[in-house]
């Protein structure tokens, strides 16, 4: 199918409502036209596959025999193949020659469905269901919170937080994001909303953090469009951070430190969020050059609780002065839990003691506003 053939919001909502990715490309496999769920092709957004190679996206390190294959082909004859480890549950990906202008391609790619599932996958499959509708339908919000500064009280910057309707807690949504392979779009939404929303406001003093999956930053191509969104916006990069989360294990751990260091070089902060939460938090601090260290708000709890986490607290406290690395405790409720921090040696928190995550309504209203006026 190509979408020369349809209407182009006909195509947009077919896609979408399939789970599928459409492309048309030229005789090289470069994108001119895409509609649907670019995650399948771990992207941000489709708009942006735009000019991309598609073959360079979905071979892994294949295209010469895809270019073979896709040039084998006879007008309006196709081939398909499944790829059973790029996301969740695999996609299917099907190359067609156009009959009609045989210079050009059309792609299709499917996320597989399971043919068998137990009840627990099932509800994996819905929360993803949920995430998906949250991000296209509008059911995606943002909470500010403050981040103190202990030692002087006054305010460092606010985290932005990612809120849907109907949820509680954001986390079930975004660990079915994750596993899913769609956690990109988030992450590309928020960063993209807070540097429109910085660029708003020139008070040097305002500045704001956005995390982005362990996912995210490990991949070259989604880190390459959050600098784009970054630098298309007019404000210093240093009033940005960007906290990397641990909820998604960072396998390729040289690629991450790029990452890093890429934001890092550009003026971006780079936070490293959840620290103590998993067996891997000393091997991203030793592998990751990052400004910041949030402790996971365990840590807190059992440092207030126990001489053996105020020990950890207190030493890796120590280890980020001796690295010029800003330390941060998160969950503190209480004036007690503040005097645990400060006795570690932590600069900074955040917490109810402090104030509690507030909805901001604009916050993506300003990011879209940009937009369309840029357009």
């Amino acid at each position: 199918m190509s979408l020369a053939h349809l209407d182009g919001e006909t195509v947009r909502q077919f896609a979408f409502a399939a789970s599928d990715l459409l492309l048309s490309t030229d005789s090289s496999g470069y994108i001119t036209e895409a509609a649907g769920e670019s995650y399948l092709l771990h992207h941000p957004s489709s708009d942006r596959l735009i000019g991309k190679n598609a073959l360079d996206l979905i071979s892994e390190g294949e295209t010469r025999r895809l270019r073979e294959d896709m040039w084998a082909l006879g007008p309006g004859r196709r081939v398909a193949w499944e790829d059973t480890s790029s996301v969740e549950g695999g996609r299917r990906i099907i190359i067609q020659r156009n009959r009609a202008a045989p210079d050009t391609f059309s792609f299709s790619v499917s996320r597989i469905p399971a043919t068998t599932r137990i009840r627990g996958d099932r509800t994996e499959d819905l929360m993803a269901e949920r995430f998906r509708d949250a991000v296209m339908n509008g059911h995606l919000h943002a909470a500010r919170q403050p981040v103190i500064d202990l030692r002087s009280g006054a305010l460092s910057h606010f985290e932005m937080l990612a809120r849907f309707d109907g949820e509680d807690s954001p986390a079930s949504l975004i660990a079915a994001a994750e596993k899913s392979g769609q956690i990109c779009h988030l992450d590309y939404i928020m960063v993209s909303a807070a540097a429109a929303r910085l660029a708003a406001d020139s008070n040097p003093a305002f500045r704001l953090a956005v995390n982005i999956s362990g996912e995210s930053i490990q991949r070259t191509e989604i880190v390459r469009e959050l600098q784009a969104v970054i630098s298309g916006h007019d404000f210093h990069p240093s009033r940005l951070i960007v906290e990397v989360t641990e909820s998604a294990e960072i396998l390729d751990l040289d690629a991450a430190a790029h990452s890093v260091g890429q934001f890092r070089t550009s003026g971006v902060g780079v936070s490293l969020d959840d620290f103590g939460s998993g067996a891997a938090s000393f091997g991203y601090l030793r592998a990751l050059e990052v400004d910041g260290l949030k402790f996971d708000g365990s840590l807190l709890k059992a440092g207030a609780g126990g001489s053996r986490g105020m020990a950890l607290m207190r030493n890796v406290a120590r280890m980020c002065t001796e690295l010029g690395i800003a330390s941060i405790g998160e969950m503190v409720e209480t004036e007690a839990e503040k005097a645990t921090l400060l006795d570690a040696g932590v600069r900074y928190a955040q917490g109810y003691l402090f104030g509690r995550p507030t909805i901001d309504p604009a916050f993506f209203d300003r990011r879209a506003r940009l937009e369309r006026t840029a357009a």
